[in-house]
């Protein structure tokens, strides 16, 4: 009778820490992991494998390469001619209100800007 209890409760043990095991693959994206890590909750140790604070290093890389992609730039013309490169933006859409907020607090110089991709 000890022995059955004792494999029941080795049994409740290990299933307990098998199912409790978390993997990067759960998450879409390396905050919702870290914010997984940070609030310590079951299994959180499986996804820091070298113990640096930073879970899940794929996606580290991975979100953090998303969220600095540059897709366009504003050209600087002056005189018709290009004569250097401004701020660079994520998307298109938000290099052209940049532009369009240049040409409006510059009009009437010799300046124009035109968004260019990259």
């Amino acid at each position: 009778m000890k022995n059955t209890s004792l494999l029941i409760l080795l049994g409740l043990i290990l299933s307990s820490h098998i199912a409790a095991r978390t993997t990067c693959s759960q998450f879409k994206n390396y905050h919702d992991a870290k914010a997984y890590l940070d609030a310590k909750k079951p299994g959180y140790k499986s996804l820091d494998k070298n113990h640096d604070g930073v879970p899940c290093e794929n996606l580290y890389k991975t979100t953090f390469k998303k969220e600095q992609e540059v897709t366009a730039r504003i050209r600087i013309y002056q005189y018709g001619s290009p004569s250097s490169y401004g701020n660079t933006y994520v998307t298109m859409d938000k290099c052209i209100k940049a532009k369009n907020k240049l040409s409006k607090s510059n009009a009437g110089s010799d300046y124009t800007y035109k968004c260019e991709e990259l």
